[in-house]
């Protein structure tokens, strides 16, 4: 999910048309379909950035304006970092719950499930969640 703020976006001039080609000597991006394609880091010019760099296209003629927004890649944590994070909050968790018992309860949660809170565990997990969700 992108961040609120983040107003990036991708302004193009594509050939439209899916059953015919571009004319011939049309200068396009190699996909061979878009004739100019731009990256607007704030919607707020985007205007203007078209109107001043955009080739100029008659309607009608198969070239069309298009727009999209731009989704930064998605950033994961790695597993040692999830392992330390969860490790940490079930400390600072029992701490709060049963500060005498801390110590004796984190070994017993720790034993009780370690592929949770190891990195390697958290790794073979992740990697599993990401075979399934590419089916």
């Amino acid at each position: 999910m992108p961040k609120v703020n983040d107003r990036r976006s991708i302004v193009r001039i594509f050939w439209s048309s899916p059953n015919t080609q571009p004319p011939e000597g049309s200068e396009t991006l190699p996909d061979g379909r878009t004739l100019w394609a731009c990256t607007v880091l704030d919607r707020a010019y985007e205007r203007e950035i078209v109107a001043e760099h955009a080739p100029r296209v008659k309607p009608g003629c198969g070239w069309c304006h298009g727009w999209s927004a731009y989704y930064p890649p998605v950033t994961r944590w790695s597993p040692e970092r999830k392992a330390n994070t969860r490790r940490r909050r079930l400390r600072a968790r029992l701490e709060r719950q049963v500060p005498l018992l801390a110590d004796m309860e984190e070994a017993d949660e720790l034993s009780r499930r370690p592929s949770y809170f190891s990195a390697s565990g958290i790794e073979a997990t992740d990697r599993e969640r990401d075979a399934r969700d590419r089916c």
